[in-house]
Order: C-alpha cells, then sequence, then structure tokens
C-alpha cells in the first residue's frame, strides 16, 4: 500500500503551490485537532464569520485561546496584529466569497504567524493554498468526495513535531487512496461544473450580494429565511442531503439575514434542471 500512497502524494503535489509533508487522516476535524495540539501553539486566531465551525470549537477542547480577527462581511483583511501564533481561515469564506489567500498568508509571514488554511472547496485551483499548513476534508459533500477522511499539509519551513506524531496515528484502508486517487483525476472538472451551476443562481433578480466567481454556494438576502426555508424545503429537494439550503445568519456561512444555496450539493444535474430549480426559488421568494 505504501507504493499507491507515494504515487497519490506524487500527483497531490501537482494541484499545491508549496512543498507540504502530507499526512492523510481520518477526518478534517482530526486533522484540525492534531495541528492546534501542538504545544507550540496557544493563542489561535480566528475570523469573526466564514470560517469552519471547528475553529470555535476545538480550541475550546483543547482549552486554548481563540481571538476573532475582524472580517468585511466575512472577507478577510490581511492587516493583523501580533495577537495569535497561528490564524486558522478558510480559502473561500462561507463558500460564498474568496478570500485574498496569498496576501493574507504574506501577512502572516511577515508577523511570524502560522498560517493554516482550508482548502476543502477549492481543491485544485492554484489560486489558493499558499499557507504554512493546509487541510482538506473528503467527507461528502466535497470537492474530492470519498464519504470521509480528509488530509493534512505541514509546510518543511516550519515545526509542529507534536502534530505530526499525532498526525501519523490515522490510518486509513486502500480503498481510499484509490478513491481519492480518482478523485484528484475527476476534480478540475467537477469545481468547474459546480461554479457554472453557480453563476446561473447569480443571474437571477434574488437579491445576491456576493457575486464572486470562484465561489461554490450563493448567499440570498431575506427577512425572514425560517418562513421561506419551510416552503423552499418542502418544494425542492437536492440529489444529496435533506436540505438544498443553508439558513443565516450563521458563523460557517455568513452573519446576514437569509439563506445559502448549496450548489455543490446539485452535483451530477444537468443544466437544464438547475435552471428549472432556480425559476422555482426565484418565484416562491417573490
Amino acid at each position: 500500500m505504501e507504493g499507491t500512497i507515494q504515487i497519490l502524494r506524487k500527483k497531490m503535489f501537482n494541484h499545491l503551490n508549496k512543498d507540504y509533508k502530507i499526512y492523510f487522516v481520518n477526518s478534517a476535524t482530526f486533522g484540525l485537532f492534531s495541528i492546534l495540539f501542538d504545544s507550540n501553539i496557544s493563542n489561535i486566531g480566528i475570523p469573526d464569520q466564514g470560517g469552519f465551525k471547528g475553529f470555535i470549537e476545538i480550541p475550546k477542547l483543547l482549552k486554548k485561546k481563540s481571538i476573532e480577527q475582524t472580517t468585511k462581511n466575512g472577507v478577510i483583511i490581511p492587516k493583523f496584529k501580533k495577537d495569535f501564533d497561528v490564524f486558522l481561515f478558510t480559502s473561500i469564506s462561507g463558500h460564498i466569497q474568496s478570500n485574498p489567500c496569498k496576501d493574507i498568508c504574506k501577512d502572516l509571514m511577515d508577523k511570524r504567524i502560522i498560517s493554516i488554511e482550508d482548502i476543502s472547496g477549492v481543491f485544485p485551483d492554484k489560486d489558493f493554498g499558499w499557507a504554512d499548513v493546509i487541510y482538506c476534508s473528503t467527507g461528502s459533500p466535497k470537492i474530492l468526495e470519498c464519504g470521509y477522511g480528509g488530509f493534512v499539509g505541514i509546510s518543511t519551513d516550519i515545526n509542529l513535531e507534536e502534530s505530526e506524531k499525532l498526525l501519523c496515528y490515522s490510518k486509513l484502508p486502500k480503498e481510499y487512496f484509490l478513491k481519492l486517487s480518482n478523485e484528484i483525476d475527476n476534480a478540475e472538472k467537477k469545481i468547474k461544473s459546480i461554479r457554472k451551476m453557480a453563476t446561473i443562481f447569480k443571474n437571477t433578480s434574488m437579491d445576491i450580494p456576493y457575486l464572486d466567481s470562484k465561489s461554490l454556494s450563493v448567499f440570498v438576502r431575506h427577512n425572514n429565511p425560517s418562513k421561506i426555508l419551510e416552503q423552499l424545503n418542502k418544494e425542492i429537494k437536492p440529489r444529496k442531503g435533506k436540505s438544498l439550503f443553508t439558513k443565516c445568519p450563521r458563523y460557517d456561512r455568513i452573519k446576514e439575514n437569509g439563506f445559502v444555496i448549496e450548489t455543490i450539493k446539485l452535483y451530477g444535474s444537468g443544466i437544464e434542471e438547475v435552471k428549472e430549480i432556480s425559476e422555482k426559488i426565484e418565484k416562491i421568494i417573490s
């Protein structure tokens, strides 16, 4: 199996911006827990919205301090103070808006703060993934969809020896690596397809304030999301999961009233089918 893993690592390097030591994990949550476990890390910076919910939960479990960084409607402004040891962020804030990842990582490096980036929603887009540490979920629904698992990449320029020891405890079956290899081969086609579907929703009369071409999900402003989602969930069912929609305000999306259309849950649908769903949502809202 070691040969299979080595081949997979080489394939992954073609889609990454830096030289990382790659560790495969049972879940991205375990991966992030392992990274933050290191005793060199005490104070953890997180965005005030648009991040993974584990950004809030894991520091509490580890009895470490988390410090919120103010964002501009979820988008991180790369002007940091030396208030923390590491800073956590997602490539796409709430799956809705691109973060300026390269600038974020440069400013953090200048301040000697370790950057940790969740690239789950952007692999294999090389406009993202510039951090000292990257991690990626391969659960469901994801760009790399194996149903479980994930990986962590730690730059050879930094020392997180304790974290690396913990990451080595995670074991996965051979079937996982074969599935992940196939998913990597299909990733570029998949992300383009999802972004194309997201554009269909953006080209409607719905109140969509954020029109990022790189986003996977689409945020729709609405004053009464609970009421409208009750109706939408009766009329529209996704290919995967119970609902196509996420109610906001919510930390891991955006802290505004409305709802998010999780376009990735429509992957595999035809363009005409997506257009019909878009028209139905627009009609119900109006």
